[in-house]
């Protein structure tokens, strides 16, 4: 890994993925707190939450081809400038409604971030190294999304929400000053032809492959599976559950940084774990972990066990570079960052859906239930896509 390091540019780029880190898990924890104290819907807070990844749904492979074209620096430094806009934004919110506003611009960064450096982490990669890389590259977003509800948690207990959020804001322009310094690979195209033209050849391009790659088909369904665990319920009603219980914020900010530490150690072991061994297995087996863990929380009599048993569900946050580095090394795919905008994109459209259906379950029937139909339905698809598995790939 130290030979890694050596490269300026990655180590830039896994500078701004801790600070992008950072800005994300505190506005994860701290958005949701306090939206839970300008209104207490249970609706409202699906809202709120689900309107981050709903952006995804619409600019994911927009992004993508931006990066092909002006290449992926000028996405990072706009998505940190998005990003410390919504933290300001949010320093003066007194309502939901303006809460809302501020999560859609945090939302927007994050898809202006998140695609061209992942797409920049895969470029950055030696032949044979991208799980490596991809897991370095998601280990160093879970130091600043473990630093972050920690550090967030306990500002706000102590002077506020707007304290806060002006951390975030300050930690995103020092990101946005780590993407200037980022030296270019030339990885930028020439405009041959006008950008709404390659836009939609991007677009049909992408979502071709997703119709007919059977490997990429299977692996966005493997993803989309593994978000309705603890990539949904983590920042919404996991946190709810904790405020029922009565745990502050700053207990919650401890319980949801210990998640995020074994989801950080899990993929620096990424590199090791993958040589040799199926990555739809372990897929799957992820998906099967998250499950157990979401379904087995309501249950659990004490505070200690619930804290163990969220923590240990951080292994689940290793999914993210594994379905990166599959979509790169056997996707076949025409560009490096189709993987990630096709990932992106699914995480934009499951993540809302999922949050809001397990809203509307728990204002219809109860917070325990929520959790219990979730580990269910994601046990059944587990099923019916190792069968699928089995039979493509044995």
């Amino acid at each position: 890994m130290v030979d890694l390091l050596r490269n300026r540019n990655l180590t830039l780029v896994l500078l701004s993925c801790t600070l992008f880190g950072f800005v994300l898990g505190q506005s994860q924890l701290v958005v949701p707190l306090y939206t839970l104290t300008v209104s207490d819907s249970p609706l409202v807070l699906a809202v709120v939450v689900g309107v981050f990844p709903l952006t995804a749904v619409f600019l994911s492979l927009a992004s993508g081809a931006v990066s092909e074209l002006l290449g992926s620096r000028a996405g990072i430094v706009a998505g940190f400038g998005l990003m410390a806009a919504g933290c300001l934004l949010l320093t003066v919110a007194r309502s939901w409604q303006v809460v809302l506003v501020a999560q859609l611009l945090l939302g927007l960064g994050d898809v202006a971030f998140w695609i061209p450096a992942y797409t920049f982490l895969a470029r950055l990669a030696p032949p044979g190294r991208q799980y490596a890389v991809q897991g370095l590259g998601a280990s160093a977003q879970q130091v600043g999304t473990i630093l972050g509800p920690f550090a967030g948690g306990f500002v706000a207990r102590a002077l506020g929400f707007p304290a806060a959020f002006l951390l975030g804001a300050g930690l995103a322009l020092a990101g946005l000053l780590a993407g200037i310094c980022m030296r270019s690979v030339h990885d930028e195209r020439e405009w041959a032809r006008p950008f709404s033209t390659y836009l939609i050849s991007y677009h049909r391009r992408s979502l071709g492959v997703l119709a007919r790659n059977r490997a990429v088909l299977w692996a966005s369904l493997a993803h989309a599976v593994i978000l309705l665990t603890w990539p949904v319920m983590r920042g919404s009603f996991y946190l709810a559950f904790l405020s029922v219980r009565g745990l502050s914020s700053a207990d919650a900010g401890i319980i949801v940084s210990g998640h995020l530490l074994v989801g950080s150690l899990a993929g620096l072991c990424l590199g090791r774990l993958s040589a040799g061994r199926s990555m739809q297995k372990l897929l799957l087996a992820v998906a099967v972990f998250g499950a157990l863990t979401v379904g087995i929380t309501p249950l659990l009599p004490g505070t200690l066990l619930i804290a163990a048993v969220g923590c240990m569900g951080g292994i689940v946050v290793v999914y993210m570079p594994m379905v990166v580095g599959y979509f790169v090394e056997n996707g076949g795919l025409p560009e490096r960052s189709m993987g990630v905008a096709l990932m992106n994109l699914s995480w934009g459209v499951i993540s809302p859906t999922g949050v809001f259906v397990v809203g509307l379950i728990v204002d219809r029937v109860s917070l325990s239930a929520a959790f219990l139909v979730t580990e269910t339905f994601v046990l059944a698809c587990v099923g019916l896509l190792w069968i699928w598995a089995r039979k493509n790939w044995r």
